[in-house]
Formats: structure tokens, C-alpha cells, sequence
């Protein structure tokens, strides 16, 4: 998905800078930009980009800046399957930037928060016992649930 960020970014940069820009994969399969060749050894595809003359009277980038920042923001909106405007929505807490570590449960509370979603599943496709009893115990087990996640601070419906 970076990828195409990343060519924007080059191409951007080429508008301003007349150099050769080389392709290339790594021994990891990541894709790599650059305006130096890679080690030796390593093939390399080297990419045409055209350049522009400087127009008389100077440089005025900014429109072209603008418009790129504009294309950048239209290629993430597809990529994320949204509308340009999702991407000035305020982030949720969770994409605040700020990455949680991982709650450790303990192995006899995941064995019984597997336990309960097994059984919460099986319930809630059975047709043994009356609708009502099936509820009851499906409740029971969500309300178990809840207690489990609720003791290592997890909220959880």
C-alpha cells in the first residue's frame, strides 16, 4: 500500500531534482526507490521520468506541490476504500498514534474466554432446548465473559 506513496514521493521530488531514478527489490521482497543504484549485483529497473524545463520568469512550485498533496490524498482515500473526506475525520483513540501493548491474560483465562466463545457459538446455532433456556445461557456466558475482560481491563461487549 506504500508503495504508491512512496513513487508519489519520488516523482515529486524529480519535478524539482533532474536525476536518474532507480527500482529494485531486496533480498526481503520490499520494493525500493532510489537515485543511486543498489549494491552490486542486485538488478535494478531504471524508471523514465520526464523533465520539465524551468519555465522563464522562475520556479513557482507551489500549484504543483498542491496538486501532488491533492493526488496523495485521493491515492490514500482509494487505498483505505474511502472518500477524500474520511481522511479529515478526527482519528479514533485507538489510531491516536499511541500503540498499545498487549494485555497478557493469564492461560487459564484464555482457555475459558476460548471455552465460553465456543459455547456462546454453539448455543447460538443449536436448536436442542427451548429459545428461551439457550438465551439464558448464552447471557450467562457473554455476562462471564465480560468479568474476565473487565479483570485485565479490556472493554469488551
Amino acid at each position: 500500500m506504500r508503495h504508491p506513496m512512496i513513487l508519489a514521493a519520488v516523482l515529486l521530488l524529480s519535478l524539482t531534482a533532474q536525476a536518474q531514478v532507480y527500482k529494485w527489490t531486496d533480498s526481503d521482497g520490499k520494493i525500493h526507490y532510489g537515485n543511486q543504484p543498489p549494491a552490486e549485483g542486485q538488478p535494478a529497473q531504471t524508471l523514465d521520468i520526464p523533465s520539465r524545463p524551468t519555465p522563464e520568469g522562475g520556479v513557482n512550485n507551489v500549484r504543483t506541490l498542491e496538486r501532488a498533496k491533492q493526488e496523495l490524498r485521493e491515492l490514500r482515500a482509494t487505498s483505505r476504500g474511502v472518500p477524500v473526506g474520511e481522511l479529515d475525520r478526527p482519528a479514533s483513540r485507538k489510531k491516536s498514534g499511541k500503540t498499545q501493548e498487549p494485555v497478557y491474560i493469564g492461560y487459564e483465562d484464555r482457555i475459558r474466554i476460548d471455552s465460553l466463545n465456543s459455547e456462546i457459538q454453539r448455543l447460538s446455532s443449536s436448536t436442542i432446548g427451548s429459545v428461551s433456556s439457550r438465551a439464558r445461557e448464552i447471557h450467562a456466558a457473554k455476562d462471564e465473559l465480560r468479568q474476565i475482560y473487565r479483570k485485565y481491563g479490556i472493554r469488551r461487549p
